[in-house]
């Protein structure tokens, strides 16, 4: 994937790209049906044969725009510039639209991973998982992630091979 080959040094090979689960735009895309519900109906229901009705549609639509680009386009951004990336030497967390952040963890130090699904979560394959470092630092949350338990399960493979050199590398599942 583009978006990870910039990230990789030259002996890393790429395991695994995740972004969060599409249902956290779900709210987002519901958000915005109700946006264009709602400055529909104003432009609807406005009295057309006043002086000032083209004024106050063009600040209707300002205000759905504004509305639109703060409530879906802004948090749709966000999702697709948050990045969880797998290879076989680290665990890397990209995000951020203008101020970009970013997170590595060397699998060398991978203490524990563990995951946390509800029940809406199993039903739509999405969770948390939570990564516990040997380092001074805290761990990484990675929220939302797709198939949280596969993505577990290839972290302790990944972990295993960085600590095993005759173990194989690389994508496997």
């Amino acid at each position: 994937m583009a978006i990870a080959d910039r990230y990789l040094s030259d002996d890393e090979e790429l395991v695994y790209v995740a972004r969060q689960h599409w249902t956290l735009l779900a709210g987002e895309f519901v958000a915005l049906l109700l946006i264009i519900g709602v400055v529909g109906t104003a432009l609807f229901f406005m009295p057309w044969n006043e002086d000032w009705s083209l004024i106050a549609g063009g600040v209707v639509v300002a205000v759905g725009v504004v509305a639109a680009l703060a409530f879906w386009f802004v948090p749709m951004l966000k999702w697709a510039t948050t990045v969880y990336i797998l290879t076989n030497r680290r665990l890397m967390m990209r995000d951020g639209i203008i101020s970009k952040q970013g997170r590595d963890m060397p699998l060398t130090r991978v203490n524990d991973v563990s995951f946390n699904i509800t029940l809406w979560e199993r039903i739509m394959r999405y969770g948390t998982l939570s990564i516990q470092s040997a380092s001074e630092q805290e761990g990484m949350v990675l929220q939302r992630v797709p198939r949280p338990q596969w993505f577990q399960s290839e972290i302790y493979r990944q972990v295993n091979a960085a600590q095993r050199p005759d173990y194989p590398t690389g994508p496997q599942g």
